[in-house]
């Protein structure tokens, strides 16, 4: 009977004792994750981003590592199923392609597949005029590019128009032109919807901000944590002009 005990009691705090370390090994487990597949963005900043959103939201770090991570993976589904559909792996996010990307109106933005050498995120950039693209690449963060020289997969890539007065479309246009050489380039697709609007910012950032500061839009499919190019593509709101 005693050994019975004994043995029940070691047994009971075994099992207690291996909560936490679950615990942490799961948040652990995320964060790695995580990394893995967003290999330029560091731990620390990955880790000061959710510590910033727990004290707004009251969420735990677990919670939003598990959400960040669920969004990475959906994202990178939706890459793969296109990729078997295209039979493309897509051109790099400031260079490659076969076709420029043309001419459209004032405050339009393009999508074209953007593959990196960890995930096809997408790639997104706004029409300053019609022969200006504005947008947000590794090399020099917010810059100009024209339509000529800026090149992307045909078959791979669309113009989308945002459904909002001219005025909204304009004002959108005219803050992300005010960015350039100014704002550097975030590696952050995580937390960036969180993120200050001003300061440094990739692609899809830089577009969905211009509309939330003009015209309070969200291009935003999913509102999750972070805003993707492909949420930017997929928005509400949007309409397609012409693939390319």
């Amino acid at each position: 009977m005693k050994k019975h005990l004994v043995t029940s009691v070691l047994a009971f705090c075994l099992t207690a004792f291996s909560v936490p370390s679950a615990f942490a090994q799961n948040q652990t487990s995320y964060k790695d994750e995580i990394l893995s597949m967003q290999p330029d963005l560091t731990s620390a900043e990955l880790l000061s981003s959710v510590q910033a959103i727990v004290k707004n939201t009251g969420d735990t770090e677990d919670a939003l590592l598990k959400k960040i991570y669920g969004e990475l993976k959906h994202d990178q589904t939706k890459s793969k199923e296109e990729k078997q559909q295209s039979g493309k792996v897509g051109t790099m996010g400031s260079s490659g392609g076969t076709v420029s990307v043309g001419p459209s109106s004032k405050g339009n933005f393009y999508y074209t597949a953007s593959q990196t050498a960890y995930m096809n995120h997408g790639h997104v950039g706004m029409y300053y005029s019609s022969d200006v693209i504005v947008e947000s690449v590794p090399e020099t963060g917010v810059r100009t590019i024209s339509t000529t020289l800026r090149k992307v997969d045909q078959g791979d890539a669309q113009v989308k128009s945002v459904t909002t007065s001219s005025t909204n479309r304009n004002n959108a246009a005219n803050w992300a032109f005010s960015r350039v050489g100014i704002d550097a380039y975030s590696y952050n697709f995580v937390t960036n919807r969180s993120t200050s609007h001003v300061g440094d910012k990739n692609c899809s950032k830089l577009v969905w901000s211009a509309f939330k500061l003009n015209g309070n839009l969200d291009l935003d499919v999913d509102g999750g944590l972070g805003v993707y190019p492909r949420d930017v593509r997929d928005a509400p709101g949007t309409q397609l002009v012409r693939n390319i």
